[in-house]
């Protein structure tokens, strides 16, 4: 079918949507609109729960954070002494 069939079918389609169809099924429509409501709180709960996991992920960062800071504080005691130890080998060089 050619382009010019195929849109004068589609308009044909359109007008008689538009125009012709007066048989509106009101509780069907209201159905439709109150799903759309039960949706609504549907995604109320999804967002709920995208605040807890975000909750639980900001408790485990501080978390990682506090263990990181532990960490790095050992790894620096850890230099320092063994800094403390090789000073007094590098002033025994130098003399």
């Amino acid at each position: 079918m050619g382009r010019g069939r195929q849109k004068a079918k589609q308009t044909r389609a359109a007008r008689k949507l538009k125009y012709l169809t007066t048989d509106t099924d009101y509780s069907q429509l209201q159905q439709e609109l109150s799903s759309k409501k039960t949706s609504s709180a549907a995604e109320e709960e999804k967002a709920g729960a995208e605040e807890k996991d975000l909750d639980d992920y900001a408790s485990w960062a501080a978390k990682s954070a506090a263990k990181a800071g532990k960490l790095k504080e050992n790894v620096n005691s850890s230099l320092r002494a063994a800094m403390a130890k090789m000073a007094p080998a590098a002033e025994k060089e130098k003399l």
